[in-house]
């Protein structure tokens, strides 16, 4: 009598064992589904964004264009910008040498 009572004692606890089990590998499915159902609202949020950064830039670009293209030589006299009377041109030959002077507290 008393190795039945201990056998099922052993099959209760092997059968809630497998219960609990069973319930933490749900719980865990469902929240990797949530996880993956959020994941792709935030992509699809970022998307968006994107394609709406994307539409601005390619408005500011347009913009940029047009207004240098209606720069004209009159606009910029009227703005005060003059003709270059002298002109100086850098120098492309390098320097080999590096000038140190030296500060004096």
């Amino acid at each position: 009598m008393t190795e039945k009572i201990q056998q099922l004692d052993t099959h209760k606890i092997l059968f809630w064992t497998l219960s609990g089990i069973l319930f933490l590998c749900m719980v865990f499915y469902i929240f990797c589904i949530n996880m993956t159902v959020r994941n792709v609202v935030a992509r699809e949020q970022l998307e968006a964004r994107a394609s709406a950064l994307t539409l601005a830039i390619g408005n500011k670009e347009f913009q940029y264009i047009s207004a240098r293209n209606a720069v004209t030589l009159s606009l910029a006299y009227s703005l005060g910008f003059k003709d270059v009377v002298e002109k100086t041109y850098i120098s492309k030959k390098s320097v080999s040498y590096v000038s140190y002077a030296p500060k004096d507290i």
